[in-house]
């Protein structure tokens, strides 16, 4: 009868560790799948990072490229539309706030420029049709974009999806010798990732963007560097969850029954090989987050 009631004790402290351990699984798996599931579908659903300006420019609509005004002051950022005299102060795309991941605004903002990310923008042929992948610059025509030139160095983005078969309209404008060029202006899905394909613009880049693209070998944008971020800090708190508790209830296990050693150090054996799924599991949606 003793051994018989010993065998139980064993048998019920293994079932609540079990339980417990797997209850903390659940979660962990609940919680990276619904951020899997439903958080990045929506993040890359409406992937763009703005913030909120002020501007005096009244031609100035949503899809047209922004720049920094030259007299712009500190607090009171003042932005128009962007140009070949002032595509070095680029800044973003005109959006609005219900189209963003996240906005940042104040009580004196009164357009809303998305800095990164996806968003539509106005894109012109008036240097070839657009194609997708294509980089974009800033055009002679203010607040459009173009097909970046062969040797252009200073890139805002690049074009997600082709021009043709897009309804586009058509408009006449002035070229040199006073001639009359028509071109078309359409409207493109386009990445926003102000950079120097020369390098040069390393200082002006977030520290979470430069982190981001040295882990993934290319080009990420700050919202795609915030979201591995998020999951990444997720994730440590999960894995130690997970770990203390196995370890805690080990620990305890083994302080009533020693005799139950052997079956206590299969189970920790058993969760911790969960630990690393869960780790695996973890750094490939991090891996995803970076290639999207």
């Amino acid at each position: 009868m003793i051994a018989i009631s010993g065998l139980s004790g064993v048998i019920r402290v293994a079932k609540q560790f079990i339980m417990k351990i797997m209850k903390q699984l659940t979660a962990t798996t609940a919680v990276l799948c619904l951020f899997s599931g439903i958080i990045l579908p929506l993040a890359a659903s409406a992937a763009s990072i703005a913030q909120g300006y002020v501007t005096s420019d009244t031609d100035l609509v949503v899809g047209m490229a922004a720049s920094l005004n030259a007299e712009s002051a500190t607090k009171t950022q003042n932005v128009v539309r962007s140009g070949t005299s002032n595509k070095a102060k680029f800044v973003g795309i005109i959006t609005t706030k219900n189209a963003n991941l996240l906005t940042l605004t104040n009580n004196n903002s009164t357009v809303v420029v998305a800095t990164s990310g996806e968003v539509y923008a106005f894109v012109t042929d008036i240097n070839g049709v657009v194609k997708k992948g294509d980089n974009l610059s800033v055009s002679p025509i203010k607040g459009l974009l173009m097909k970046s030139e062969v040797n252009e160095v200073s890139v805002v983005g690049s074009a997600l999806e082709d021009a043709a078969g897009k309804i586009s309209t058509k408009q006449n404008i002035d070229v040199s010798g006073g001639k009359r060029q028509e071109i078309s202006v359409t409207s493109l899905q386009i990445e926003v990732n102000p950079h120097n394909l020369a390098g040069g613009d390393a200082k002006n880049q977030s520290f979470l963007r430069i982190l981001g693209q040295n882990v993934a070998g290319k080009q990420v944008s700050d919202w795609q560097a915030v979201i591995a971020l998020v999951v990444f800090l997720l994730l440590l708190v999960v894995e130690g969850s997970l770990i203390y508790g196995s370890v805690h209830s080990s620990i305890t296990a083994l302080g009533r029954n020693p005799m139950a050693r052997d079956a206590v150090y299969r189970q920790l054996a058993q969760v911790l090989l969960a630990v690393l799924a869960v780790l695996a599991f973890g750094v490939a949606i991090i891996y995803l987050v970076l290639q999207i």
